[in-house]
C-alpha cells in the first residue's frame, strides 16, 4: 500500500484521514449488540453519506495526484497505474475512477453534491457521462441546467434510472433542441443494434445446444416478456409440481421457458426452408412409438428419448415419421394433426382447467391431448381431446407412470412398480 499516513501530516487533508484512521481503528471490534432496529437504519444510511464523502476526497486527491505528477516518483506510466499498483486495485478500475475525478473537476454541481453526501459515486458518474454526452455546441445556460437537473433527479432515482432519464435530458431542459437530438440518438442507437445482432448456436456432444446472442432492445424485451410469463411461479408449479420458487426467476429457469416457448412456437407460421416449413421431423420406429424405449432420430442428425419424442409430437409442430420393421414409411404425419383455434375454444368451454385430478392450471394455458393417440387412430376431435397442463402433459407421455381415466373425465397417474 500507499505511505502510511497515519502519524499524521502538515496538510490539512493529510492530518484529517489520520485522524479519521484512528477514529476507525477504534471501532474495528467494537460489538454492534444494543444497536436498535431505528439507529441502525440511520446509522447505515449516514455511513453511506459519509462514503460519499470520502469518495470525493478520494477522487479530488486522484485528480491532484494527476497534477502533480504522483507516478514520476516511480516512473509509472499514469496516475491512474500507479494508484492501482500502490493500492492492489485493478487497473481498469482505477483507470475509471481517474476518469470521474477529472469529471468531477469540470461538473462543480456535482461534485458539490458528492462532497455533500447527496449523491453517490456511482450515481456521480452516471451524471458525468451523461452531460459529457451532450452536443458541443448548446448554449452555456443549457449545460447548467442539464447539470442541475440531474442533481436534482438523483434525490429520487438510484443510477440504473438516472441513466434512462440522461438518455432523454435535453428534452426536458431544452426541449427546443431535445427532441431532434434524442431522436436521431435513439435511430443511431437502434441501427447499431440491429447491426450488432448476432445468433451461435452449436451442440456441446452432452445433449443440448449451446450459444449466445444480442438483438436490439425492443425484440430482446419481447422475449424476455414471453420467457418471464412461462418461468412465472405458478406456471412453473403447474409444470414441475409444488415448491418454494424466488420472485426473480434464476437463469436456470429462463432456460426452461425457452425450452417450452421453442416447443410452443407454431412451425407453420415460419418461411419455407427447403421448399417445405421449418419442421423437425423425428423418424421412430412403430414398435418405439407405440411405448417402446428405443431412441428416435431427427433429421437434423441428433436423437431423442422415445419418451420425449412421443410427448413432443403430441403437441409441438414436429413431423413424426413412423417406419415398420424393414425401416418402410408406414405414415408420414402432418402438423394438421393438431387442434384448430375453434376446436381449443370449444375444449376450453368444456375443461376450463387442466383434467389431471386436483391440477386448476387454466385451459387457456394448457395443451390439448389426443386421448387415443393420433398415430394410433385418435381423431383430432372434440371427444379424443382432454386439457393437461405441461407438467400432466409431460406425465401421460412418461413411461413410468400409469394413467387411470375416470368417469367424470379426470385423470389419475400412478408410478408403476
Amino acid at each position: 500500500m500507499a505511505k502510511d499516513l497515519r502519524p499524521g501530516g502538515d496538510h490539512p487533508v493529510s492530518r484529517t484521514v489520520a485522524r479519521l484512521h484512528a477514529e476507525l481503528d477504534g471501532l474495528a471490534e467494537v460489538p454492534l449488540f444494543g444497536l436498535g432496529p431505528e439507529e441502525t437504519g440511520t446509522t447505515l444510511v449516514e455511513l453511506t453519506r459519509l462514503a460519499a464523502q470520502v469518495a470525493e476526497l478520494e477522487l479530488r486527491v486522484a485528480a491532484h495526484a494527476g497534477e502533480v505528477g504522483v507516478e514520476q516518483q516511480s516512473g509509472a506510466t499514469s496516475t491512474a497505474s500507479w494508484w492501482a499498483h500502490a493500492t492492489r486495485q485493478d487497473r481498469r478500475a482505477a483507470a475509471g475512477r481517474v476518469r470521474l475525478a477529472d469529471a468531477l473537476g469540470r461538473f462543480h454541481l456535482v461534485r458539490g453534491a458528492l462532497a455533500a453526501g447527496g449523491v453517490n459515486a456511482e450515481q456521480a458518474r452516471v451524471i458525468t457521462r451523461a452531460l459529457d454526452a451532450l452536443p458541443d455546441d448548446l448554449d452555456a445556460d443549457v449545460y447548467e441546467r442539464a447539470e442541475k437537473h440531474l442533481v436534482a433527479e438523483a434525490a429520487h432515482h438510484d443510477p440504473t434510472a438516472l441513466r434512462v432519464i440522461g438518455k432523454h435530458l435535453l428534452t426536458v431542459v431544452a426541449p427546443e433542441v431535445g427532441e431532434a437530438h434524442d431522436a436521431r440518438a435513439l435511430e443511431r442507437e437502434e441501427q447499431a443494434a440491429a447491426a450488432r445482432a448476432f445468433l451461435t448456436i452449436c451442440p456441446d456432444g452432452r445433449g443440448s445446444m449451446v450459444g449466445k446472442f444480442s438483438v436490439p432492445e425492443a425484440q430482446g424485451q419481447m422475449l424476455h416478456k414471453a420467457l418471464l410469463a412461462l418461468s412465472a411461479p405458478k406456471h412453473v408449479t403447474a409444470t414441475d409440481g409444488a415448491g418454494t420458487y424466488e420472485r426473480r426467476p434464476s437463469p436456470e429457469r429462463l432456460g426452461t421457458a425457452l425450452v417450452e416457448l421453442i416447443e410452443r412456437f407454431p412451425a407453420d407460421r415460419l418461411p419455407d426452408l427447403g421448399g417445405t416449413n421449418a419442421t423437425v421431423v423425428v423418424t421412430m420406429d412403430l414398435h418405439t412409438l407405440l411405448g417402446g424405449l428405443r431412441h428416435a432420430s431427427l433429421d437434423t442428425g441428433g436423437v431423442i428419448s422415445a419418451a420425449h419424442a412421443r410427448r413432443i409430437a403430441c403437441e409441438a409442430g414436429i413431423i413424426p415419421a413412423v417406419l415398420g420393421t424393414h425401416s418402410e414409411v408406414l405414415d408420414l404425419g402432418r402438423t394438421t394433426r393438431l387442434f384448430t383455434k375453434a376446436q381449443r375454444t370449444a375444449l376450453n368451454q368444456q375443461q376450463p382447467t387442466c383434467t389431471a385430478q386436483g391440477c386448476d392450471w387454466p385451459a387457456y394455458l394448457c395443451h390439448a391431448h389426443h386421448d387415443r393417440p393420433w398415430h394410433s387412430g385418435g381423431g383430432t376431435d372434440l371427444a379424443n381431446a382432454r386439457n393437461l397442463c405441461p407438467h400432466h402433459h409431460a406425465r401421460i407421455h412418461d413411461p413410468t407412470y400409469a394413467t387411470e381415466r375416470h368417469p367424470d373425465g379426470s385423470v389419475t397417474f400412478h408410478r408403476r412398480v
